[in-house]
C-alpha cells in the first residue's frame, strides 16, 4: 500500500461519494496496527453550494465494496477485532445489531424464534414478504431509528442465509431430541438386562443358612463346612430370652450347630482320653464322632470314633472304624436274610402239601 496508491483509492473513492469540485487534504496515518487514511473535506464546494451527506453511510459501504473489488482487496473475515467502543453510529448501531444476532441465532428454529430473540436487544425486525403471499424474501433490522438490510449487517445474515441457518438448527434439535431418545432406549433397556441379571444371578445364588438369626457370610458357612468353627456375636437364643456370643461348629453330618464358650479345638480331659471340647460336645449330645485324641504324649495324635449309646451313659464307646457305616451294612443285610427265610418256608409248606 504505496502512498501513490493510498492517494488513487481516496480519489476514487471520493468520486464515488459525490464528493466533487471542492477542496480537500488527504493525510495518510501509521500510528494503529491498520494504516489507513482520513480525508477531510469542504462541504461547500468551489460553486459555493453545500455537499450533502444524506444516507452518506450506503453510499460509503457501496463505494468500499466497488474499490475492493476492482483492486482485489480483502475484505474483512472476523468483526470481531473490531473495537466497538471506537465506533459512532451508524456502525455502532450495526454491530451491535450483528453482535446480537450472533448471540441469539444458535437457538432460533425460524423467523419468529429471532424476532422475539432479538426484542430483548431493543432491535426490531421487519420481514418484507412476496406480494399477495405469506413467503418471507427480505430481511431488514433497525435500532434506535438505525435500519440497515440483514446483508448490509453481514452477508451471512440475508434473510436467505438466514433461512438455511434456521432449517440448520432445526435439524439439529431434531437430532439431538433423536439421540436422546435413543439413548433414553438403550439406557433403559440396559437397566432392564442388569436387574433382570442381578435377579438371576440372585435366584441362582444358594441361600446361606443363618444361626441364631445371624446369616453366614459364605467365608463363614464355608470353614464350618470344611470342619472348622467360627465366633458368632449376638445371637438370638432358642427360648427367646435375650442374645448371646458364642464358637460355633458342626457335627460331621454337617446338619447340626453347636455351642461352646471356649475354642471348641482346645484339649479337655474326658473319660480315658484326653480330646477336643467340640468332641466331648457330640459325644454328649448323643452323635458320633471321629475325635481327635492326644496320643501317646505331647504332639502325637489318634482318631478313634466316639459315641454313646444313651445321653445318660456314664461311659462311651470307641471304635477304630466307624459304627454308622456297621449299622448300615447289618441294616443292609436284613432284608436278604429275611427274604431267605420267607423263601425256606414256603419250601417246607410246598413239601406238606
Amino acid at each position: 500500500m504505496t502512498n501513490d496508491f493510498m492517494v488513487q483509492l481516496a480519489k476514487e473513492y471520493m468520486e464515488e461519494m459525490g464528493i466533487k469540485n471542492t477542496q480537500y487534504i488527504i493525510v495518510r496515518h501509521h500510528n494503529t496496527d491498520n494504516e489507513h487514511i482520513h480525508i477531510v473535506y469542504n462541504r461547500i464546494d468551489n460553486n459555493l453550494k453545500l455537499i450533502s451527506v444524506n444516507h452518506d453511510y450506503k453510499r460509503n459501504i457501496k463505494a468500499c465494496k466497488k474499490l475492493k473489488d476492482k483492486y482485489g482487496l480483502t475484505y474483512g473475515k472476523d468483526k470481531e477485532r473490531v473495537k466497538r467502543e471506537k465506533l459512532r453510529n451508524p456502525d455502532k448501531a450495526k454491530y451491535y445489531i450483528h453482535d446480537a444476532i450472533k448471540s441469539v441465532l444458535p437457538s432460533c428454529k425460524n423467523p419468529a424464534d429471532l424476532r422475539f430473540g432479538l426484542e430483548k436487544y431493543g432491535i426490531e425486525i421487519d420481514y418484507k414478504f412476496k406480494r399477495g403471499t405469506n413467503e418471507i424474501q427480505g430481511v431488514s433490522f433497525r435500532y434506535e431509528n438505525v435500519a440497515f438490510k440483514g446483508s448490509e449487517v453481514d452477508r451471512k445474515y440475508s434473510f436467505g442465509n438466514l433461512k438455511e441457518e434456521f432449517q440448520k438448527n432445526l435439524l439439529e434439535e431434531n437430532k439431538q431430541i433423536e439421540e436422546t431418545y435413543l439413548r433414553q432406549q438403550v439406557e433403559q433397556r440396559t437397566k432392564l438386562e442388569t436387574d433382570e441379571k442381578a435377579k438371576q444371578q440372585t435366584q441362582s445364588k444358594p441361600k446361606l443358612p443363618s444361626i441364631g438369626g445371624t446369616e453366614l457370610m459364605s467365608e463363614q458357612w464355608q470353614i464350618l463346612k470344611d470342619g472348622g468353627h467360627v465366633y458368632l456375636e449376638n445371637m438370638n437364643r432358642s427360648n427367646g430370652d435375650g442374645k448371646f456370643s458364642s464358637y460355633v461348629f458342626l457335627n460331621d453330618e454337617k446338619s447340626k450347630a453347636f455351642f461352646s464358650d471356649k475354642n471348641p479345638d482346645e484339649f479337655v480331659k474326658y473319660g480315658k482320653y484326653e480330646m477336643r471340647i467340640r468332641d466331648k460336645i457330640l459325644i454328649e449330645n448323643g452323635y458320633v464322632t471321629k475325635a481327635k485324641v492326644k496320643w501317646w504324649g505331647m504332639g502325637s495324635y489318634a482318631n478313634p470314633y466316639l459315641w454313646k449309646e444313651n445321653k445318660v451313659d456314664a461311659q462311651y464307646k470307641e471304635s477304630w472304624s466307624d459304627p454308622r457305616l456297621q449299622k448300615t451294612q447289618k441294616e443292609e443285610q436284613k432284608p436278604k436274610n429275611t427274604q431267605q427265610q420267607a423263601s425256606n418256608l414256603e419250601k417246607k409248606r410246598g413239601r406238606k402239601m
